[in-house]
């Protein structure tokens, strides 16, 4: 699905065609350090009357090693980032795959104003009958869906597609274009607004 760049994975030392992803590792690791930091730092705060207590002398360790640990993290998981290379292509080709749009399915039949329980049940019910005959939740014709249930209607085609099921997400936070776009907008005028307050 993804292929790092050389310059932010090394080789296998058994494997020639394998890149380890270095910097994803040691991210996911130093998270850990830096849980533990915020955990110390809680701690210390835990309790404490307003205004200055000694209790702060220990603040500055996980702070500073926080900082230091950052300065080095980030720049470099920034760059792995910027530098990988998605398989789009392959990426569309499996999603759908493996009937992991069986509970678009389900939530579709909900918008029809089918109980979620015997929503649940058409769904799997189509699940079971695409294992029997080796098809895709897609697959089935018209009358197949029918046959499963009356309530099955050829509209749930809109929702098997990776595409149709991303645009069906629409409520606040949802994939659903339009949503996913107001997201990039609300985080874009953030990060203008504290770079410059920052300058």
């Amino acid at each position: 699905f993804v292929t790092l760049h050389d310059s932010y994975s090394t080789g296998s030392s058994i494997m020639p065609q394998k890149k380890n992803p270095d910097i994803a590792e040691l991210a996911r690791g130093k998270s850990g350090r830096l849980i533990g930091n915020l955990a110390g730092l809680l701690a210390t705060l835990k309790g404490l009357p307003l205004a200055y207590n000694r209790d702060l002398q220990e603040d500055k360790e996980p702070v500073f090693d926080s900082v230091e640990t950052l300065e080095v993290l980030l720049p470099a998981f920034t760059g792995m980032v910027a530098t990988l290379t998605f398989h789009t292509d392959r990426m569309a080709e499996l999603a759908p795959q493996g009937f992991s749009l069986a509970t678009d399915v389900a939530e579709w039949l909900v918008t029809q104003h089918i109980p979620f329980r015997e929503a649940h049940e058409i769904s799997g019910s189509l699940v079971s009958f695409c294992e029997q005959r080796g098809l895709e939740l897609d697959q089935p014709t018209d009358a197949d869906y029918l046959s499963i249930s009356p309530r099955l209607t050829p509209g749930v085609r809109s929702v098997l597609t990776v595409s149709g099921s991303i645009g069906s997400r629409t409520g606040a936070g949802g994939t659903a274009p339009v949503r996913v776009a107001e997201q990039l907008a609300t985080l874009t005028h953030r990060v203008r607004t504290l770079t410059e307050a920052r300058q």
